[in-house]
């Protein structure tokens, strides 16, 4: 399974980030990935909260539908993504320091079986350091969001 993360701090408390990490209608604001929401989903936001989305890593985009997994308020969460060629696993963390926060995202990204040979080749060549580009834009967009907002 191919993997990136990405830090930041963020000079607030967790509140804020937490605000913005749990309304799917901002994710094309911040996330680099998304270019836009299909479905922004109803209800509550939290475990078993549905969404949609069209994005991806050039020059790989499409429709996918995510899942929250696991939700704990201002510390965690977990997100499971399926774009029909790839399960897609993504974490949001949150760890107040002092008077700031930590955000700290992560992505896991599984190959169905029939792209698992392609992905061993563009996965080293190029998808790692692309993959690890989008999250990192995507901190430092959540972090200038949040902290021109404070």
């Amino acid at each position: 399974m191919a993997q990136v993360a990405a830090s930041i701090q963020i000079a607030t408390g967790p509140e804020p980030i937490w605000a913005l990490m749990s309304d799917p209608s901002r994710y094309p604001d911040f996330v680099d990935a998304t270019e836009r929401m299909v479905d922004v989903g109803s209800g509550e936001f939290g475990v078993g909260y549905v969404y949609k989305e069209y994005g991806g890593i050039k020059p790989f985009l499409g429709e996918s539908e995510w899942r929250v997994t696991e939700f704990e308020p201002t510390r965690r969460q977990a997100h499971v993504g399926d774009d029909g060629k790839m399960k897609l696993h993504l974490g949001i963390e949150l760890t107040p320091t002092d008077d700031e926060t930590r955000l700290t995202i992560s992505m896991a990204m599984q190959p169905r079986w029939f792209l698992a040979p392609v992905n061993a080749i563009l996965w080293p060549l190029m998808m790692r350091k692309r993959a690890q580009a989008v999250l990192d834009k995507t901190v430092a967009n959540a972090k200038r969001i949040v902290e021109s907002s404070g």
